[in-house]
């Protein structure tokens, strides 16, 4: 009874963590504002020791790719041709033509790179794979199995290239089975039509819109670029806009630009934190457990879960060591951590105004290269009783599980508890 109290304890002690006041956290690290662009910072607390003789054997994970470029290139061309245009009609301030100038430079570093995976985020996971090596270095020792498995999106494989290369530098002996293909896609970047068409029910679009209107700023970061009230008014979608500066300025953290200048000096302290707050929400919506679409969001990863397991128990069974690395998208982790309920992120929260308080806090959970690793713990090859941990970001994190051995788990336990869950699920009318 005293382990589950400590337990408890423990995990309560996490969330209090996790949970500080957002604000507060932004004015220590504005760049966090930046959602899912923020750029991986690696782990923040110790590892705790395992149990008496236990070593661990066995690594399985999904990572989202490093730090990239936008995705499109009217990303880039959008912000900086409608400032453009405001500025051959002399309707810029001092800052909006600073902002014109920093996007112009910006759309130029990344014509031909959109989508890409830029040098930091190659750097963010030959770091990871680095501390994987040093942190559990029985899992790659000898002539162990890496299986790693990418999407076929460009970044993602070279997110995976930059940690294979990385373990192969530490010990060259390592066996590495690599594959990106549509063929492993069913779990990897599972797209689930069906949940999708429930995502943005009515009553979430009013909900978000409604929240969005209470924290806008756009408005008040039109006036400070634009001179003219009834231009912007007339001629520029300033939600849009803002929307779409804020987006770059978010992005420049991660690109080889990030230590000439930052754009997110055009917002006050507090319209940062509105901008994210609207981002958070935007993000609990599409893929948390809402209440207004069902709560059923996270089951798009039900697939990778199931996967996750059967890895698991095949690999469990080797006389060697080894590991199961997947990279992928922060559309696929955050969903797989909210159907953990990784640290309280598949709890239901039905006001908006609380999941900062509550600890649902996005850049916590999908930064670039955001990863979820299990590592498997025993005390000999003939082991029954097999243990674990999960580190989100590489930080010990809590699960819905009553353990004695905390922040370790017992795998037969969790096998139980979330395949039945897994088998539960039915699509809600």
């Amino acid at each position: 009874m005293r382990k589950v109290i400590l337990f408890a304890l423990w995990a309560l002690s996490l969330t209090c963590i996790d949970a500080q006041n957002v604000r507060d956290q932004l004015m220590r690290d504005f760049l966090k504002a930046g959602s899912n662009y923020y750029a991986y910072q690696g782990p923040t607390r110790k590892l705790t020791p395992a149990p008496s003789g236990y070593k661990p054997f066995y690594l399985s994970s999904y990572a989202r790719h490093g730090s990239r470029y936008l995705i499109k290139e009217k990303e880039y061309d959008y912000p900086y041709f409608e400032l453009e245009k405001a500025e051959e009609a002399g309707k810029l301030t001092n800052l909006g033509k600073k902002a014109l100038r920093l996007l112009g430079y910006l759309r130029e570093d990344a014509k031909g790179r959109y989508g890409d995976l830029t040098p930091l985020g190659a750097a963010q996971h030959r770091q990871i794979a680095q501390r994987m090596y040093d942190r559990f270095p029985e899992v790659f020792s000898g002539r162990a199995i890496v299986e790693a498995k990418s999407t076929v999106v460009i970044r993602c494989i070279l997110s995976m290239q930059n940690e294979l290369l990385q373990l192969s530098k530490n010990n060259p002996r390592l066996i590495f089975n690599s594959d990106a293909s549509q063929y492993d896609m069913y779990y990897m970047n599972f797209q689930d039509s069906a949940l999708y068409k429930k995502r943005y029910s009515q009553k979430t679009q009013e909900i978000y819109n409604e929240f969005c209107k209470k924290y806008a700023i756009h408005k008040r970061a039109m006036i400070k670029l634009f001179n003219d009230t009834a231009y912007f008014n007339h001629e520029v979608d300033a939600f849009e806009l803002n929307k779409s500066i804020f987006k770059i300025a978010s992005s420049v953290q991660g690109t080889e630009m990030r230590d000439l200048f930052n754009l997110f000096n055009i917002y006050s302290p507090d319209e940062l934190y509105d901008n994210w707050l609207q981002a958070n929400a935007f993000w609990f919506l599409s893929f948390g457990c809402n209440p207004y679409n069902g709560a059923q969001q996270p089951y798009t990863q039900r697939n990778l879960l199931r996967r996750i397991i059967v890895d698991a128990d095949s690999c469990i069974h080797r006389s060697t060591p080894g590991a199961t690395l997947r990279f992928g998208h922060e559309t696929i982790i955050l969903p797989l951590a909210c159907l953990l309920d990784l640290n309280g992120y598949g709890r239901q929260i039905d006001d908006l105004e609380k999941l900062d308080i509550n600890g649902w806090i996005n850049f916590e959970v999908f930064p670039m290269a955001a990863n979820i690793q299990f590592v498997f713990y025993r005390r000999n090859k003939k082991e029954n009783d097999i243990i674990f941990k999960v580190l989100l970001n590489e930080n010990e994190a809590t699960l819905p599980l009553k353990t004695d051995i905390a922040p370790y788990y017992h795998w037969k336990d969790f096998r139980e508890f979330y395949l039945k869950k897994l088998d539960a699920y039915v699509l809600a009318p």
